[in-house]
C-alpha cells in the first residue's frame, strides 16, 4: 500500500470521528477517517432501536447535570457550549436531515432512520474534502518527532495531527473494544478503569419475573449500600426477566455496585387512609385492591412473595399483613445481583483521564497535537441523547478547536 499523509487523521468512524473530520476539512485542513469495520458508525445505526435519538431538547444548560459528577459536568460545558443542542440541530435540518422533538424532550430525525444521521455525515465529511477509509486495522501508534505515524493493514499513515475517536466498551459486536484506552496509555495517558453504563440490574433472588415488560412511570429510586442511603434518581422503570432496566435504572447503574438495595415505590400515590378504606369492604384482597391500578399479574406476584393469599376477604387482613403491603406499596427493595455486562451497556463509564485533556479543544495536556473525542473519554452521559451529543460537540471541537465555527 502506498503511504498516507494528512494534516489531521482521525481514528473511528463514529459520530465523534466523522463530526471531528467534517470541521477539520471546513477549517481547510487535510482529513483522513479510519475505520476498522467494512461499514462506518455500525453502532451509531442501533442508537434509539434504530430510530437514532441524538440529542434531548430544553435549555443548554440542563445539559451539564447529565454527565455524572460536578467534575465531569464542568468537562463537557465547553464542547456543549460551542457545539450546543440547538446548534445540532440547526446543523442536520440544513444538511438536509430535519428532526423533531418528543413530548419527553428526545430528538430524532423525522424519518425515524438512523442511516439518515449516518449518511449526512458521511456526505458532509466527503462534500468538504475529507476521506474515509474503511476496512483499516490500526496494529499501533507511534509518534516521531513532531508527527504520528499509525500502522495498519493498508500501509502506513503519517499526520501533524491525531485524534482518537474509537468509542468506549459497550456492544463490543460493534466493533467498540477498547483499542483506543490502548493507544492513549501507548502515548501516555492515564485510563480511569471502564466498566459498563447504561446497562439493566440483574436483580438477587429476583421474585417479578412473569411480570416483564411492566413498567412504572416516572418514580423515585432510593439506593442503599450497606443500610444506608447513598443516592437518589428518578425515572421510568421497566421490569424484565431477569431484574430492573428503563431510564431510571440506566441513569443509575453507573453507580451502583452488587448487593446494593435499590428501593422503589409500586404504588407512590397510595397513603395510609386511603389503604384503609380498601381492606374495608367485603371483597377479596385482589379484587379490593384493583383500584389502585396495579397490574394483576404483578399483583399476584406480590402477594406470593409476600405470602399473602389473594383470595382472603379483605376485612380479614391482619394488622401486620396491611402494614407489609403498605411498606411494599411505598417502597419494594430489590437487591442487585450484578450489572449487565459491556454486550448489552449502552456506554462504558472510564476511558481516558479528563485532567489530561483540554476540554476547550479536545487536545492532549501530555502531547501536543493529539486530540480525543467522543467515548474513549471518560465522560458516559444519561440516556435521552446525552452521548450522541457529546460525541458530536467534542468531535466538532477536537476537530476545529477554536479555530473554526460549525456550518454546513
Amino acid at each position: 500500500m502506498v503511504p498516507c499523509s494528512a494534516a489531521m487523521l482521525i481514528l473511528g468512524a463514529g459520530p465523534a470521528g466523522l463530526a471531528c473530520g467534517i470541521m477539520s476539512a471546513l477549517c481547510g485542513e487535510k482529513a483522513v477517517v479510519l475505520e476498522k469495520n467494512s461499514q462506518p458508525g455500525v453502532k451509531l445505526r442501533l442508537a434509539g432501536s434504530g430510530q437514532c435519538n441524538l440529542t434531548h431538547g430544553g435549555p443548554t444548560v440542563r445539559f451539564f447535570e447529565h454527565y455524572g459528577d460536578a467534575k465531569k459536568s464542568r468537562f463537557v460545558k465547553p464542547a456543549l457550549s460551542r457545539h450546543s443542542n440547538h446548534d445540532i440541530v440547526r446543523w442536520f435540518t440544513e444538511v438536509g436531515v430535519p428532526l423533531f422533538e418528543r413530548e419527553d424532550g428526545k430528538i430524532f430525525p423525522c424519518s425515524l432512520q438512523s442511516g439518515d444521521v449516518l449518511q449526512a455525515l458521511i456526505d458532509q465529511l466527503e462534500t468538504n474534502g475529507g476521506l474515509l477509509r474503511t476496512n483499516v486495522k490500526v496494529h499501533a501508534v507511534r509518534q516521531t518527532e513532531n508527527r504520528f505515524c499509525v500502522e495498519t493493514n493498508q500501509g502506513d499513515f503519517t499526520s501533524d495531527r491525531l485524534a482518537i475517536a474509537t468509542g468506549g466498551m459497550s456492544y463490543p459486536q460493534t466493533g467498540s473494544t477498547g483499542d483506543g484506552y490502548r493507544w492513549a496509555a501507548q502515548l501516555g495517558h492515564r485510563i480511569v478503569l471502564p466498566r459498563p453504563a447504561l446497562t439493566p440490574v440483574i436483580v438477587d433472588h429476583y421474585p417479578f419475573s412473569e411480570a416483564s415488560g411492566l413498567s412504572f412511570k416516572n418514580v423515585p429510586i432510593d439506593v442503599y449500600r450497606h443500610g444506608k442511603k447513598v443516592r437518589q434518581g428518578s425515572g421510568d422503570v421497566l421490569l424484565t426477566h431477569r431484574g430492573l432496566s428503563g431510564p431510571g435504572i440506566l441513569d443509575l447503574s453507573r453507580y451502583l455496585e452488587p448487593e446494593d438495595a435499590l428501593r422503589l415505590p409500586i404504588c407512590p400515590s397510595i397513603d395510609a387512609f386511603k389503604l384503609e378504606l380498601l381492606f374495608s369492604g367485603k371483597k377479596l384482597l385482589k379484587n379490593a385492591l384493583a383500584p389502585l391500578g396495579i397490574p394483576d399479574r404483578f399483583l399476584q406476584l406480590l402477594f406470593s412473595e409476600l405470602e399473602i393469599p389473594s383470595d382472603t376477604p379483605a376485612a380479614e387482613v391482619d394488622r401486620e399483613t396491611r402494614k407489609r403491603l403498605k411498606n411494599a406499596f411505598e417502597g419494594f427493595s430489590f437487591v442487585v445481583q450484578r450489572l449487565g455486562g459491556f454486550e448489552e451497556a449502552m456506554a462504558t463509564c472510564g476511558g481516558v483521564a479528563l485532567e489530561e485533556v483540554n476540554p476547550r479543544t479536545m487536545e492532549s495536556r501530555l502531547v501536543p497535537g493529539l486530540f480525543f473525542c467522543g467515548e474513549v473519554l471518560d465522560i458516559d452521559g444519561d440516556t435521552g441523547g446525552y452521548n450522541i451529543q457529546f460525541a458530536l460537540s467534542s468531535g466538532f471541537t477536537a476537530g476545529g478547536g477554536l479555530q473554526c465555527s460549525l456550518s454546513p
